[in-house]
């Protein structure tokens, strides 16, 4: 018999919700996959655990590159006209 479990409030969790079984977070990819797709200035979020088994150590995790203010989409204007039909 399945053992009933509860939320937080302490109604009874639906059945299906939250991950299935074997379901998994993370996938295996090659960097020669990846290279199809991102350039090598691409940043991407990998895990603080996975840097620290390859022997990484982590001192604070800081964005590499602080977002920018894009002037361009700023100063570029579209004129339209407007017709009533």
């Amino acid at each position: 018999m399945n053992k009933t479990t509860l939320n937080k409030d302490g109604s009874v969790r639906k059945k299906g919700s939250g991950r299935k079984k074997g379901a998994t977070s993370f996938s295996n990819v090659t960097i020669t996959d990846l290279e199809n797709y991102i350039g090598k200035g691409t940043p991407i979020p990998v895990s603080r655990v996975w840097l620290e088994n390859l022997g990484i150590e982590v001192v604070e995790n800081k964005p590499l590159i602080e977002a920018k203010a894009e002037q361009a989409e700023e100063d570029q204007k579209i004129s339209f006209n407007l017709t009533k039909f």
